[in-house]
């Protein structure tokens, strides 16, 4: 009884992750925009990289983060917000959301989700100018509070991949609201 529980769990909608490892290829997976155009993940990448963070419009972590990931938000590196969520079961995830100076798309039928192995909000994906995953997992240390920050593991993430050293920190723990796919 307890093989076919695990067995029908993990067949469930959105509990399979295909997470790709450090060093894959990013894909050139749809996008649209929340305020309505089309657009893709190269399109949004830019010289040296791009940094996918998933979001969500009812998630008090992704508050806490909001003005830390705009200070981070760089022409060469930029930082685009996706946005996972079924809105035809959490209505509130389909409006267009709070604006940002950062670019926030929707992944409709959670696809760029489920390859990369999102499972919360936020959960951050930061890929090289090559488009090869070079960081997964958090932002930092201390959602709550960004004063007591010790580890800023996606600030480090950007200034290595800008100055084209080796990623000192490639792989951490997200944590956050689960992502609640279509």
């Amino acid at each position: 009884m307890y093989r076919l529980i695990l067995l029908v769990a993990f067949l469930l909608p959105g509990t399979v992750s295909a997470q790709i490892s450090i060093g894959e290829a990013l894909p050139d997976a749809p996008l649209e925009y929340m305020t309505g155009g089309a657009t893709s993940t190269h399109a949004l990448a830019g010289d040296q990289g791009i940094v996918i963070v998933f979001w969500s419009n009812d998630c008090t972590w992704t508050d806490q983060y909001k003005s830390r990931l705009q200070a981070l938000n760089t022409a060469d590196v930029p930082i685009i917000l996706v946005n996972s969520n079924d809105a035809s079961v959490f209505p509130k995830e389909g409006e267009i959301g709070q604006q940002y100076e950062i670019p926030y798309v929707r992944d409709l039928a959670g696809g760029l989700a489920k390859t990369l192995g999102a499972q919360r909000t936020p959960h951050v994906f930061v890929f090289d100018g090559q488009k090869r995953l070079a960081y997964s997992g958090g932002i930092d240390d201390s959602p709550a509070d960004a004063q007591i920050t010790q580890e800023n593991w996606l600030q480090d993430a950007i200034t290595q991949l800008s100055t084209g050293q080796s990623m000192t920190v490639s792989q951490t723990k997200s944590f956050g609201c689960r992502i609640k796919l279509p």
